[in-house]
């Protein structure tokens, strides 16, 4: 029986050394870091595989919607802290998310189009149930 737990212990010793190996040697540690320490633009560069010109045009993109997207939010906020009819949050919802759709399609055309298309089918399906409380965030489950 003895022999049983410490046969065991030293295979999941040896199991867990080779999954911490794995996983250090697989992958692409930037992209941890970028996830980790959420870091959307530094994810996205690492993930679709931007170059500096592109990943430059993507940023510039990215702060130039930024303020049209806070510009949204405040909007949003504003309607439904006066309580506005429903009709008028709604509208100004399907406003944002045509922004935020059109935005992201921008943001695919600098992109390789095997890579844009991935990003497109990325980040288009977490915009459908967008509270529109703040800038949507990349998140690995929607």
């Amino acid at each position: 029986m003895r022999n049983l737990l410490l046969t065991a212990a030293l295979a999941a010793a040896v199991a867990a050394g080779a999954f911490g190996v794995a996983y250090l040697v697989s992958g692409d540690r930037a992209l941890r870091v970028a996830a980790r320490e959420g870091d959307a633009l530094a994810w996205l560069r690492v993930e679709f595989k931007l170059d500096d010109a592109r990943f430059a045009a993507v940023t510039r993109l990215h702060e130039e919607f930024s303020i049209e997207c806070s510009a949204h939010c405040a909007a949003i906020v504003a309607a439904r802290e006066r309580s506005a009819p429903p009709g008028e949050v709604a509208a100004l919802e399907a406003h944002c998310v045509a922004a935020m759709t059109t935005h992201f399609r921008q943001v695919a055309t600098l992109m390789e189009p095997a890579q844009g298309e991935r990003y497109l089918a990325l980040v288009l399906p977490r915009i459908r149930g967008h509270t529109h409380e703040g800038a949507p965030t990349v998140r690995l489950a929607p």
